[in-house]
């Protein structure tokens, strides 16, 4: 059978895919009969749908992707990566609740607003919205690279990377910049199902072509005991005290404990990133937050990582045949219909991610800083209107990266979980630590952004743009760079918080705080268990993705006549991390409704009336700085130019 007759049912599936979009797309629309409507859903999606969505968006394509691939070439180096479902729904189960009360009582709908209005920090603003230009532009555009790629290999090169590309980006702005974020949402939940039955089918294909779990295992042992081989099942120390990636020859790998606690750290800064508190602020009621990241996020989905990708990952690791495009194409070579359901339910879960990543993108370049400093008198039509064209501007700029400029993607993508994890000392601030002053959360979050570039490859490649070289190479000492920079944003909070005045809070903070230590505050039974909360976490993290892995390399190995024996019938690391996934749900019910960190509240909470102020003329002011941001780009711009032709560039 040839390429072209692979591709029919492809294009089929599409079509109908699409057609459900518009549906959703027209169904939202239809709905939203204000601004508030297109950015919030008008506050009213369901508990029910949010859940879903967040969930989904959480796992979506990327950890398909990127897990199962890794799994593949490095083995079980990382088992971080298997108990990521309790590493998505800590976050969540720290903020979300209260973060939407805060919401809820200061009619805001999206991080940056919660910032503004706690914080008065435009500084907190604009990173915000950068994060979610990263993620919009390199995190999700690096994925939709692959789903294209799937696209071109499934098609036999009929249709090409760049044609999927600009089909891609033409379903994105479809669904998110014409329905917002109410077809975000109602479309999310078909995303979701979809990328839920991809993974499953496609780890089942995996199982029955490597003979089933027992012989699937029973190779990995085989390889384990080959030359060379045996790293492929262990963590590889605690630490090790390197210069980094890249330099004196070293590989590019770093699977010791530190490793995976701070990459464990980077995958805790999804939920803490602008997209997903989008949803959770677009929720009419908090009451289905503990449910969700309990049973959703971290159960359900947590069991999708630590079986269906793990095992993906590792019938790719038994047989390079088998690694995640070699699947597809096996599964197309048989079937081709079933091939192309499998694949829309992957390229499902990535435009799910893909798409919100762009509405909190245009939202926050229009809403958040284009119209409160650069035009107040816009109206709520005209900034939808912008919003729309600033989502279109942003797809297209998505795909000419995806397809000129691979390697800055891929740098961009590398820095968007580390910089949003830098988010959650102001977030921390807003929702549990009043101490965290304004002064110490910019500080903080401004040396944990500097932390983060300053050990991946974008920021030492900026820097050796303009001819500036550092001596250490990506995640030096085998720590991540999330890590790095939340190093140096602690130590900036910690100084910074105890030199300023902590009582120092404007209107609107001392009314969150009074918020918090009236309708959220804690029962007396929640209160004694903060030592036993405390304890029980930090043991899981220290056992489950910290120093004490190296315990899980030997826990489930004896010695026998021929050599190891798996005593679980599977790699020991991955046992120990199948049960760390397990205690984890226990620790996420436990938080969430014991200590009342995510517990329903069934409580009214009125609109918070501000104090009436004289509004001034800030047109002039407003003017003033659109010109000096023009040029100041142009001069930015030309000056980039000049140093790079100095240096040689």
């Amino acid at each position: 059978m040839t390429g072209m007759a692979y591709s029919i049912w492809l294009p089929l599936f599409a079509l109908f895919y699409v057609a459900v979009m518009l549906y959703w797309v027209r169904v939202a629309t239809n709905e939203s009969s204000s601004g508030d409507g297109f950015f919030s859903a008008g506050h009213a999606l369901s508990p029910w749908i949010s859940a879903l969505v967040i969930s989904g968006a959480s796992m979506s394509g990327w950890f398909v992707l990127g897990g199962s691939q890794l799994i593949a070439t490095q083995g079980f180096q990382m088992p971080a990566l298997i108990v990521g479902g309790i590493l998505l729904a800590l976050p969540g189960t720290l903020f979300f609740k209260r973060l939407w009360f805060v919401a809820e009582r200061m009619r805001v709908s999206s991080q940056a607003e919660i910032f503004k209005v706690y914080y008065h920090s435009p500084f907190l603003v604009v990173v915000s919205v950068a994060i979610a230009l990263v993620f919009a532009l390199g995190f999700a555009g690096l994925q939709v690279r692959a789903i294209s790629g799937f696209v071109e290999l499934m098609t036999g090169g009929a249709v090409s990377r760049l044609a999927v590309s600009v089909v891609l980006g033409f379903i994105l702005f479809a669904g998110a910049g014409i329905g917002g974020m109410r077809a975000i949402g109602y479309f999310g939940v078909v995303q979701t199902v979809l990328v839920f039955a991809g993974i499953v089918v496609l780890s089942g294909f995996a199982l029955i072509w490597t003979g089933g779990f027992a012989a699937l295992n029973a190779g990995l042992l085989q390889l384990s005991a080959s030359d060379g081989s045996a790293g492929l099942f262990t963590v590889d120390g605690v630490i090790h005290f390197t210069s980094g990636l890249g330099r004196n020859g070293e590989l590019a790998d770093a699977n010791t404990a530190l490793a995976n606690l701070s990459f464990a750290f980077a995958l805790m800064g999804f939920q803490a990133s602008p997209l997903i508190l989008k949803i959770v602020l677009s929720t009419r009621s908090p009451n289905g937050i503990a449910a969700g990241q309990t049973w959703l996020t971290a159960g359900f989905f947590g069991a999708l990582i630590a079986f269906s990708v793990a095992l993906t990952g590792a019938a790719g690791l038994l047989d390079r045949n088998l690694v995640l495009s070699g699947l597809l194409g096996a599964i197309q070579a048989g079937s081709p219909w079933f091939a192309a359901w499998i694949f829309i339910g992957l390229a499902a879960g990535v435009q799910l991610l893909a798409g919100l990543a762009l509405f909190v993108a245009g939202e926050g370049l229009i809403r958040h800083i284009y119209r409160p400093y650069f035009n107040s008198r816009l109206s709520k039509q005209a900034t939808v209107t912008l919003t729309r064209i600033a989502i279109a501007v942003l797809a297209v700029l998505a795909m000419m990266m995806e397809n000129l400029t691979p390697v800055t993607l891929s740098a961009l993508a590398a820095v968007a979980l580390p910089a949003a994890f830098q988010l959650w000392t102001p977030l921390l601030g807003v929702t549990w630590l009043p101490w965290i002053t304004r002064p110490a959360a910019v500080t903080g979050v401004g040396f944990g952004l500097a932390g983060v570039f300053l050990t991946e490859p974008l920021g030492y490649q900026i820097l050796s743009f303009f001819g500036l070289e550092l001596p250490w190479g990506r995640w030096p000492w085998t720590i991540h760079s999330a890590l790095w920079g939340m190093a140096a944003n602690a130590a900036a909070v910690l100084i910074i918080a105890a030199i300023t005045n902590r009582e120092a809070l404007g209107v609107e903070a001392r009314e969150i705080r009074k918020l918090f230590a009236g309708v959220l505050t804690s029962s007396e039974k929640a209160r004694t268990l903060r030592s036993t909360a405390w304890s029980v976490t930090l043991a899981w993290f220290f056992l489950a993705v910290g120093p004490g892995l190296i315990f899980g390399n030997a826990a489930f190995v004896a010695t026998g006549e021929s050599g190891p024996v798996w005593l679980l019938g599977m790699p020991s690391i991955w046992a120990w991390s199948l049960g760390s996934w397990i205690c984890g749900v226990g620790l996420i019910w436990f938080l969430s409704y014991k200590m009342e960190m995510a517990s329903p509240v069934h409580v009214a909470i009125p609109p918070y009336e501000p104090p009436l102020r004289l509004k001034k003329d800030m047109s002039g002011r407003e003017d003033e700085r659109l010109r000096m941001l023009v040029l100041t780009g142009a001069i930015g711009f030309v000056l980039a130019v000049l140093i790079a032709f100095s240096f040689g560039g």
